[in-house]
């Protein structure tokens, strides 16, 4: 078990059908199980489900974007985070995926405060510029255009997505209020008024926030996004072998999130229950996961051990 400490995620399972998969949150198990190797990705342990619920057990973060929102940005803390994220897409494009969700409070900071991008239910498999995704407006204030209008959206949805962060909080408000969507207009950040920001650093921002996701960066390649001269000087050896500073500092969180929940666990996984004599039942779901009992049976007897441990 090493000595990371673990989050569960537990979801009832009262609205699941035997028919109607893959299911987001059966979705969010696949998607990470791409990524078991990737520091900048929520680091997946194990999945299972009982009757009642399904387990996603990660690695736990308590730190987050999120608790970095009190001050403005220096440029130094945008180039990272940016950086970070363009490590991050290249990753999600190699498996062909669109996370749709990038926003502060999905953004962790590990030990090292690199950024980690968390929560994948809402994650959709993509394979051609031609084709027409289903939309799902989540977080619209952070939505690129295309998906608020409706239309087609590609990979570069998610990079639109970084440029709203760091305009929110330069500016202090959303590049678009979404009352009308048909009178989204493209927003710039006005370099007169950006004078402890170089023009690399806005000239950067104001292309990720193009309206026309075809003349948005990143469209055709997401090299263009490396290859920017807002990092001209950046060392990304550096920081994919961990040795990079981090310019963040990490607020703690409540470890509320972690598991306090152990009846019944080791009793009805899903190894044992009798959902696994259902064929058709157990080939769908060893599809979304890798499962391992054993590692299943070390989480139940850590986080078992642990709270005896508070409790005396």
């Amino acid at each position: 078990m090493n000595n990371e400490t673990y989050a569960i995620k537990i979801t009832p399972m009262s609205n699941f059908e035997i028919n109607n998969f893959p299911n987001i949150y059966f979705n969010e198990v696949y998607s990470l199980s791409k990524f078991l190797n990737n520091n900048f990705i929520q680091k997946l342990i194990c999945s299972f489900h009982d009757y009642d619920n399904l387990y996603l057990v990660t690695k736990f973060y308590d730190g987050g974007i999120g608790g970095n929102l009190g001050h403005i940005w220096n440029e130094t803390q945008i180039q990272f985070l940016s950086a970070c994220l363009i490590q991050i897409f290249k990753s999600l494009r190699k498996e062909k995926l669109i996370h749709r969700d990038i926003h502060y409070w999905n953004l962790m900071l590990d030990e090292k405060r690199y950024i980690i991008l968390i929560d994948f239910h809402m994650a959709i498999q993509y394979d051609n510029k031609n084709d027409s995704k289903e939309n799902s407006i989540v977080s619209p204030s952070f939505c690129a255009p295309e998906i608020i209008n409706g239309l087609s959206y590609d990979y570069n949805s998610d990079y639109y997505r970084l440029g709203v962060m760091i305009y929110r909080n330069l500016l202090g408000q959303y590049p678009n209020v979404i009352r009308d969507k048909n009178n989204l207009t493209d927003v710039s950040i006005n370099y007169d008024i950006s004078k402890n920001f170089s023009y690399p650093c806005i000239d950067f921002i104001n292309k990720l926030m193009i309206s026309d996701k075809k003349n948005r960066i990143g469209f055709s390649n997401i090299d263009e996004l490396k290859n920017h001269d807002f990092f001209k000087n950046f060392n990304w050896n550096e920081l994919n072998s961990w040795k990079m500073k981090s310019p963040f500092k990490r607020k703690k969180r409540k470890k509320r999130n972690l598991c306090k929940i152990f009846k019944n666990i080791t009793k009805r996984i899903f190894l044992n229950n009798k959902f696994y004599k259902n064929k058709t039942f157990r080939n769908i779901f060893l599809t979304y996961n890798k499962i391992n009992k054993n590692m299943i049976d070390k989480i139940y007897v850590s986080l078992k051990y642990k709270k005896l441990n508070r409790e005396k």
